[in-house]
């Protein structure tokens, strides 16, 4: 018996050795290091490439559907879904200038400057979309409160007549973007709509389904739930 304690004890005492040795949970990359690979990711124009490769790919699939709409006997409605922020436009001189912190009060001062620059590759697909007879919305995150401002930066960067802008209603209370987002795809495809392409740079622009395709974005920036 007490052969077989010592050996427990021994059993025990090692196994506290070794996870204190190697703890389970490890401490995260330093913070310093990744903003700077964030930086290096944007300007080594690694970003925009990847950005241009994933757009490249949801334009020809637009164009695609596009034409075999065409050839149906009975055509539909299509559309596409754009989120605006890390989509269509870009917020990077922004989240440089702030070393990629900030808070709400800052984001909504951005938003009402009504200046971010489009992303080119985006604003192709728009104009090439609508050329093809498919329709265009926008349904973004930014609150209500900054439609105006919203509306204004998005003819600024070359986008006009799309056919809806859907903004996060003022009293909206979840958590999460996306019970907003797939509600509001519901919505356009209750008007009789084919979204054919729902295009975001967050995994919540494009859950929650009314899309025949999604396409996700690259964006290491930031997150939302």
């Amino acid at each position: 018996m007490k052969l077989l304690f010592n050996k427990s004890l021994s059993v025990i005492t090692f196994s506290f050795a070794f996870l204190f040795a190697n703890p389970i949970f490890s401490a995260p990359p330093n913070l310093t290091l990744i903003k700077n690979e964030l930086k290096n990711y944007h300007d080594s124009g690694l970003y925009q490439k990847e950005l241009a490769q994933i757009i490249t790919k949801a334009q020809k699939y637009i164009d695609q559907q596009a034409e075999l709409n065409k050839k149906e006997k009975t055509h539909k409605k299509l559309a596409v879904v754009l989120d605006i922020d890390e989509t269509s436009l870009s917020n990077y001189k922004y989240m440089i200038a702030r070393d990629f912190g900030g808070n709400h009060k800052q984001f909504h001062k951005d938003i009402m400057a009504a200046d971010a620059p489009p992303i080119k590759p985006m604003l192709n697909l728009y104009r090439d979309a609508r050329q093809h007879g498919v329709k265009v919305f926008f349904v973004t995150g930014r609150n209500e409160s900054e439609r105006k401002a919203t509306e204004k930066n998005l003819h600024q960067a070359g986008y006009s007549g799309w056919s809806g802008l859907y903004l996060r209603p003022i009293n909206y209370s979840s958590k999460s973007i996306i019970p907003f987002k797939s509600n509001t795809r519901k919505a356009i495809t209750e008007k009789g709509y084919t979204i054919v392409a729902s295009i975001g740079d967050q995994y919540s622009d494009l859950k929650g389904g009314y899309a025949q395709k999604v396409f996700k974005l690259p964006n290491p920036f930031y997150y939302l739930p």
